[in-house]
């Protein structure tokens, strides 16, 4: 994902999705896709987002969106739905939704916004994509039926607001229809979640005024680098008349303020200090920390110095975020990463055991917390922490990975290839979670219980798999 075409033309290559036994369309007047139907389209989609190099794994910065997030779908149109937004690396301004409601956030839009409530409007905007179901009404609208049809069309309308010219290519090949009359439908769904969005945005308690004074600046550099304008411009075209309806409505709306929340701010400096070369990163922060030594800017400097390989700054930038008297569970991560880069495992566990009870809903200090326990050489003890936080999320991958992991350290290898199969279906990853199950049948030593799951677990893989191989 170096650039978002790359991404959402990998992401929706004709043959991988054509292959992936998506769902029939059927009768073709029908004017959307079921939400179910939205949903399979968008986890197939995942899948492969998943499998991508860029594909930001970070429970911090992860934890923070899905909040974020949580907040504006529940002042969206469709409040009961599942949303997931999740992080892209790349440096780029940018944002899409895909159905299902998948959201990506580049890491480059979240370093780029001034305050949160710029932030929350974009992430709106792409919200109301997805309540608003575009990509299901454009098929509708078309009259298309077809998996093969859904896919070229999917390529086209992500592609072309990355790279025109790919997608015209895309289009040719897979005799889709006229890109323009796509671009031109695509512009009023533009329109649609600017104004869907803002409410969103404005019902959610931020500032309003935020999606317009972002927009504006990015259609003010737009102007001055025409050939290098920013990349939400190219893939979300804006007009004049788009921003003056925007600027409109919020002058309609009582004035409001939303002071950034803590947590924003130190995630917006942990990206920050992952961007570029680690030195300049390190550099970057010493210079703000003099000029402005707020919380963020010595949280940003102990992250920078930690990828730098400068512990000891580290330590030194977290002692005076700590005499700021700012607290936050995401420090309290960086302190326990800090001391598993050391090797320190027990001085992690110890710092953990001390956070977790004040911050029990906070997903990233039990990943940090397991995986000390698994390098102090604690895995019977990481197995029964992570099976009680199992009874909290039970649908967690990342959970079950660290199942695995335990098991396989105490030489449980039938267990471990169970749990790591959990771990790939729910990512959607069937044919990898299958074969984890012939691994774990294959094994030896499990009881008749746990070979009775394995294979009533794997029957249950392998028709969903023949299921979607039918409807291809």
């Amino acid at each position: 994902m170096k650039a978002t075409a790359a991404a959402l033309l990998l992401v929706f290559s004709v043959h991988s999705v054509v292959a992936a036994g998506l769902p029939d369309l059927g009768d073709s007047s029908r004017a959307t896709l079921s939400e179910s139907q939205e949903d399979q389209i968008g986890r197939e989609i995942m899948r492969q987002v998943r499998d991508d190099a860029d594909y930001l794994d970070d429970p911090v910065l992860e934890d923070y969106l899905a909040n974020l997030g949580d907040k504006l779908a529940s002042a969206s149109p469709e409040p009961g739905r599942h949303y997931e937004f999740f992080p892209v690396r790349d440096s780029s301004i940018n944002a899409f939704a895909l159905p299902g409601g998948f959201i990506g956030v580049h890491t480059g839009l979240v370093s780029a916004t001034r305050n949160e409530s710029e932030l929350a409007g974009v992430l709106s905007h792409e919200l109301a994509h997805v309540t608003q179901h575009h990509i299901a009404r454009m098929v509708g609208s078309q009259q298309l039926s077809g998996i093969a049809t859904l896919a070229a069309l999917a390529v086209a309308i992500l592609a072309a607001r990355s790279n025109s010219q790919a997608s015209e290519a895309v289009i040719a090949t897979a005799q889709a229809m006229n890109i323009q009359n796509q671009l031109d439908f695509t512009r009023e769904h533009e329109r649609e979640a600017d104004r869907v969005g803002l409410q969103i945005l404005n019902d959610a308690g931020f500032a309003p005024l935020g999606m317009v004074t972002f927009f504006e600046r990015l259609q003010s550099q737009g102007r001055l680098y025409e050939n290098n304008a920013p990349a939400y411009l190219r893939t979300h075209p804006l007009t004049y008349q788009r921003i003056a309806d925007m600027q409109n409505r919020v002058a309609q709306l009582p004035y409001k303020q939303h002071a950034n929340s803590l947590e924003f701010l130190l995630v917006r400096a942990r990206i920050q200090a992952n961007e570029g070369e680690a030195a300049d990163a390190l550099r970057r922060f010493e210079a703000q920390v003099q000029a402005n030594p707020d919380p963020a800017a010595w949280y940003g400097l102990a992250r920078a110095a930690l990828r730098a390989g400068k512990p000891e700054r580290a330590h030194t930038a977290l002692a005076r975020l700590d005499s700021s008297k700012a607290t936050s569970p995401v420090v309290l991560a960086l302190k326990a990463e800090l001391a598993l880069n050391e090797r320190q495992p027990s001085q992690a566990i110890e710092l953990l055991a001390r956070a977790m009870p004040a911050h029990a809903s906070y997903r990233p200090l039990a990943y940090l917390y397991a995986h000390a326990l698994l390098a102090a050489g604690k895995p019977r003890e990481a197995l029964i922490f992570v099976g009680e936080q199992q009874r909290t999320w039970f649908a967690d991958a990342r959970l079950y990975a660290l199942l695995a992991e335990a098991h396989q350290a105490l030489g449980e290898l039938t267990q471990s290839h169970l749990a790591q199969a959990e771990s790939y279906a729910l990512q959607d990853r069937q044919n990898a979670a299958i074969e984890q199950l012939q691994l774990a049948q294959k094994s030896g030593g499990a009881d008749f219980y746990t070979l009775s799951i394995i294979d009533a677990r794997l029957r249950e893989m392998k028709q969903r798999q023949q299921a979607a191989k039918a409807e291809k």
